[in-house]
């Protein structure tokens, strides 16, 4: 591995852990923990919402079905979920965050038991909360896992490992603050790399013209109108991603952390344009190998997951390569970390208070908790592959 990609990785995963362990020094009780103290202005907390989001799901997932499809598959990633962070903010941002005040509301669980008054309602949403976090968590843990392998050249297990421990570290050390403040920086970064290799991607397939017209060759339907899936399946598919965006509780809960209600005027503006940008990624990366595949430059695809992975393998500079995997690293630790403490929050504060207990030393229970979702999604990776895409599907 070339030494620049390597001073690259430590490099990154020394910043992770070093705004991890500021945010400790920040973090002294539950309210910190859990909702970064309600201090956020706008930009970080915009900057972190669409970071969050944007996972391995995202920027992995999405190169794949854009090599299969066509740029279709990215119609409810690049415009759907923009929407859907408009609804979030418009119909969601200030009714959550006047509740957050009124109530001390710190968490999804906390604001359904003060809006329904129903024991029931407030322990089903914290059961379904801390299922859903790991659930996320162990499709977070899986793709973390493969990425530093390639990245280290270690069996993707040992990058599982070694990735959940970097996460764990910097999230249980400053819980939701040093969540968002490592999602901001996570976030610039998948926007930097997304439209470097958008132009990098369409060069190598011999620009974009070029591009396109080796694919229509083949088969015009990956680039006409109504594309290469039913209109049923594309129209149910963008439905699901608009309202699944808007109900994200990554997303939800980042309006209990905001300091002023003023905040909230161009969020959902800057959150929804930067992962529009970073859609570029998927739409570069994915139609460039369908077209080299179509060219004899690339063997066809066994996996279509595999589509960015191959591309930055065969088709980049080693230093390139390590720099892109860092980003697509960023896409998905961004997304666990904000899982980790939602799923703490589920356990110690949200489930507990519904049955009636009461937690003593409520932010080194809420640390203990971290750990232990951590731990779940890791062995679920390790050695419940075969469920993977379920408990993804459960968690979404």
């Amino acid at each position: 591995m070339e030494p620049l990609v390597i001073a690259i990785i430590i490099g990154y995963f020394a910043l992770m852990v070093a705004i991890g362990w500021w945010a400790k020094r920040k973090t002294s009780s539950a309210k910190e923990f859990l909702v970064a103290g309600q201090t956020l202005g706008f930009l970080v907390m915009a900057i972190a919402s669409f970071s969050s989001i944007q996972s391995g799901w995202g920027m992995v997932g999405s190169t794949g079905t854009t090599y299969d499809w066509g740029p279709q598959a990215l119609i409810g990633s690049a415009l759907f979920i923009p929407l859907g962070f408009a609804v979030a903010w418009f119909l969601l941002g200030t009714r959550l965050h006047r509740a957050a005040r009124k109530h001390q509301i710190y968490s999804v669980p906390d604001l359904i038991k003060a809006r329904y008054q129903s024991k029931s309602a407030h322990v089903t949403m914290s059961v379904a909360m801390l299922i859903g976090s790991i659930s996320y968590m162990t499709a977070q843990v899986t793709a973390t896992g493969v990425i530093i392998s390639l990245l280290t050249g270690t069996s993707p297990a040992t990058g599982a490992w070694i990735g959940s421990a970097i996460v764990a570290a910097y999230t249980v050390a400053g819980g939701m603050l040093a969540a968002v403040w490592t999602d901001l920086i996570q976030g610039l970064l998948m926007i930097v790399i997304s439209v470097g290799l958008f132009f990098y991607a369409v060069n190598e397939a011999g620009g974009w013209r070029n591009m396109l017209d080796s694919i229509w060759q083949e088969d015009p339907t990956l680039l006409s109108a109504d594309g290469s899936m039913p209109a049923v399946f594309i129209v149910g598919f963008a439905v699901m991603i608009l309202f699944g965006a808007a109900g994200q509780p990554q997303l939800v809960t980042k309006f209990l952390m905001l300091k002023d209600e003023k905040e909230l005027k161009w969020g959902a503006a800057v959150a929804g344009i930067s992962y529009a940008v970073t859609t570029l990624f998927s739409l570069g990366v994915g139609l460039s190998m369908r077209a080299m595949t179509i060219q004899g430059r690339a063997e066809p695809l066994d996996n279509i997951d595999n589509t960015a992975t191959v591309f930055l393998d065969a088709f980049t500079h080693p230093v390139v390569a390590g720099i892109a995997l860092v980003g697509l690293l960023a896409a998905i630790m961004s997304s666990a970390s904000s899982f980790i403490t939602i799923g703490a929050a589920s356990a110690v504060r949200d489930l507990t208070g519904s049955l009636g207990r009461v937690v003593r030393r409520e932010l080194l229970w809420n640390r203990v908790a971290s750990v232990g979702v951590v731990l779940a999604a890791l062995l679920f990776a390790l050695y419940l592959s075969q469920v993977i895409f379920l408990l993804g599907a459960i968690g979404w």
